[in-house]
């Protein structure tokens, strides 16, 4: 066989590869999310017969003389750059306007570092739901991660406006603060009926006095009960408890529940009789900020769940498609790093970490969270990036390509028919 039917052999595959990426653009013309492919061609290696030489004082030099073995496969190339918002009407789908990339994981799931991040699966889809148990999933049961809305430690609904927490986490005067723990976000517990034994009502509140309204309860009935978070440890990290797991966590300075005699909050007795049932919300959706907002429909209060974190990378053309709409953040991606949208969490650091001086702490450069500049956009996903115009006409001169070097095949057989003939 001659060298022009390895070559052409060689196209013939590339250019095939070409046609699978064009075949998968195609398939994926309605599919939310999707990120088009692009395949460019290399030359194979290459023979040389001569080889060139520099010019003396009398003669001019001569040029190396090749031959090639055809094309093969270049690269095939991610183009994630934002595609066009397609409505969709549901409140809690949402398309990011940049080229960040939401976080989704397991219900157990641990970030306490940035390092954490690469466990995570980065999506461009933002096809929210709520589960059974409360935690916000995509469709395919991955549960998103953000930063969860908390009961503020420092609360002081007597301390002057504007006064702040003393690590700038929130203002005192708030109730609740946003968590910078990145956690699988989940709706607040709901609040048991009051009752003396439970801590509802102040002890000594009689049953007669509760039946005439004249008693005041500590809590309403189907109040949002957040997490509280732990004491600093010796990382200066106040990671946020587990309502459900962890009775002993502190809980606000001032006024929000009643402290057990020991000083400390049972949250668990809190819960609707200790069943992890979560509240009910309507109405929800996601804010430009990414904020996950509802309606409770036990007392009709506004209840923030948490913010939508939004992960980056160095090179976002260079994350490592896994399965369905997941990406990770391997070999030609860099670093990944976590960010919040509107400002929410500017100069703030993961898992509660608390900085007092970021020129000299070493965790103010990778644990900081990023501002996000971008915004997102709800009640709609993110369209297929496959312009189908392109990929008919690639497909064409794919075709074309492939046309071509079945016919160096095919001369270079009629050749060695020729030569094979010589014989008779």
């Amino acid at each position: 066989m001659t060298g022009a039917m390895y070559a052409a052999i060689g196209g013939l595959k590339s250019h095939m590869s070409k046609l699978n990426v064009i075949g998968n653009n195609i398939a994926n013309v309605n599919t939310y999310g999707y990120k088009t492919q692009r395949m460019t061609f290399q030359e194979s290696m290459y023979n040389t017969s001569k080889a060139g030489s520099n010019g003396g004082e009398t003669k001019g030099g001569n040029n190396p003389s090749q031959i090639g073995y055809g094309s093969s496969v270049g690269s095939i190339d991610l183009n994630m750059a934002p595609s066009t918002y397609a409505p969709t009407g549901y409140g809690l789908d949402c398309m990011l306007m940049n080229e960040g990339f939401f976080l989704t994981g397991t219900k157990d799931g641990t970030v306490n570092t940035s390092a954490d991040l690469s466990s995570l699966n980065l999506s461009r889809l933002g096809d929210f739901r709520v589960d059974n148990d409360g935690y916000i999933c995509d469709r395919r049961g991955n549960v998103l991660y953000g930063f969860a809305t908390v009961q503020n430690p420092y609360y002081n609904p007597n301390a002057a406006e504007g006064a702040m927490n003393p690590d700038g986490s929130g203002y005192l005067k708030d109730p609740t603060i946003i968590s910078t723990e990145l956690v699988p976000l989940r709706l607040p517990l709901s609040a048991a009926v009051p009752t003396v034994e439970n801590g509802g009502y102040p002890a000594g509140t009689t049953a007669d006095q509760i039946a005439a309204g004249t008693a005041k309860p500590n809590w309403q009935t189907g109040a949002p009960v957040y997490s509280v978070l732990g004491e600093p440890d010796t990382n200066n990290n106040m990671a946020a408890s587990n309502i459900a797991g962890d009775a002993a966590a502190k809980g606000p300075k001032d006024g929000a529940w009643t402290p057990d005699a020991d000083g400390v909050f049972d949250t668990t007795r809190i819960a609707a009789n200790g069943e992890n049932k979560c509240v009910q919300l309507e109405s929800m959706s996601i804010d430009p900020t990414g904020a996950i907002i509802g309606i409770n429909k036990n007392g009709g209060e506004t209840v923030v769940v948490g913010y939508v974190a939004v992960a980056s990378v160095d090179s976002p053309d260079g994350v490592t498609h896994t399965d369905g709409p997941y990406y990770k953040a391997m070999g030609g991606a860099g670093d990944v790093r976590v960010g919040a949208m509107g400002g929410v969490l500017k100069n703030r650091y993961l898992s509660n970490r608390y900085v007092a001086d970021p020129t000299k702490d070493t965790i103010a450069v990778s644990e900081a969270i990023q501002d996000d500049s971008g915004e997102l956009k709800n009640s709609g996903l993110e369209a297929s990036s496959t312009d189908v115009a392109t990929e008919f006409s690639e497909m064409i001169t794919t075709q074309r390509g492939y046309q071509a070097n079945t016919r160096i095949i095919t001369v270079t057989d009629s050749m060695l028919e020729e030569l094979v003939n010589m014989k008779r």
